[in-house]
């Protein structure tokens, strides 16, 4: 009996010490994983932060070209507008408004 309990006890501890190997094995890898992971969190968090950064500048680019958008509109209409056109037509075509007399109506037939 004795010589089972032996048997059985060197089984036990060999068993034991299998089983020891294997949570060592499985803490470190799960160790690594750990490790793994939060890499990937500083990354993505590095990533976010350039993005984000990328994003207010295309932000503030956006809002110069509509401050100069505006600008120009406001251009365009101060050239455009119909007083400059007439005081250009006077003062370098030397034309003026027709009189009431000279004003000819012509009809469609």
């Amino acid at each position: 009996m004795k010589d089972i309990s032996y048997a059985l006890n060197g089984l036990l501890l060999k068993a034991s010490r299998k089983a020891q190997a294997y949570i060592l094995l499985l803490t470190l890898f799960f160790l690594a994983l750990v490790v793994f992971s939060s890499q990937l969190v500083i990354f993505s968090s590095f990533e976010k932060r350039a993005l984000v950064n990328e994003l207010h500048v295309l932000q503030q680019q956006r809002d110069d070209m509509q401050i100069e958008w505006g600008q120009l509109l406001l251009e365009q209409s101060a050239w455009g507008s119909y007083s400059r056109v007439e005081d250009m037509v006077n003062s370098q075509l030397q034309m003026r408004v027709p009189l009431a007399n000279n004003v000819v109506m012509a009809r469609q037939p």
